[in-house]
């Protein structure tokens, strides 16, 4: 059974090696840096990260929000997984929805940028109610299509 617990420094050095193919070719597109590194710094800046662990508490994913420094009300939304977290897509569609809404509490509005080329992700960004907002056709260090994308809190009213 999976579980999600708050993220641990040594949970990057565990699942960078196990990062599914999509990310690190979205990790080199835009900053070129190692997955280990891309991991540590997404910890690093993070005012919110969780992992998702299974049973032996081995890291299948990390996620968190990293603040925009020019809003108060806006979050950078992230995902790094591994390939076994495939295997327990079931408990990972249940609970998307449920962390959307937590970062919510926090944030008005949740954005990044994804790889064009990362087609799992974006089904699943789109599934979770985000909007994309623009493709940008040179984005990174390797320059690659990216589109930005963002969904805002419904607000009761």
């Amino acid at each position: 059974m999976l579980r999600v617990r708050p993220t641990r420094a040594s949970d990057a050095e565990e699942l960078a090696p196990k990062l599914r193919q999509a990310d690190i070719q979205e990790i080199q597109a835009a900053t070129g840096e190692p997955p280990l590194v891309a991991l540590e710094n997404g910890i690093y800046w993070s005012d919110s990260c969780y992992t998702i662990v299974d049973e032996d508490d081995k890291p299948l994913a990390i996620f968190g929000t990293v603040p925009d420094p020019n809003s108060n009300d806006t979050g950078r939304v992230w995902l790094l997984g591994s390939n076994e977290l495939v295997k327990h897509s079931l408990f990972f569609l249940r609970n998307s929805h449920k962390w959307v809404n937590k970062f919510h509490q926090r944030y008005d509005i949740l954005w990044n940028y994804i790889d064009a080329r990362n087609e799992v992700h974006i089904r699943w960004l789109k599934w979770c109610g985000f909007n994309f907002i623009r493709l940008i056709e040179k984005y990174g260090v390797e320059q690659r299509p990216f589109y930005e994308f963002e969904k805002q809190r419904i607000h009761d009213g």
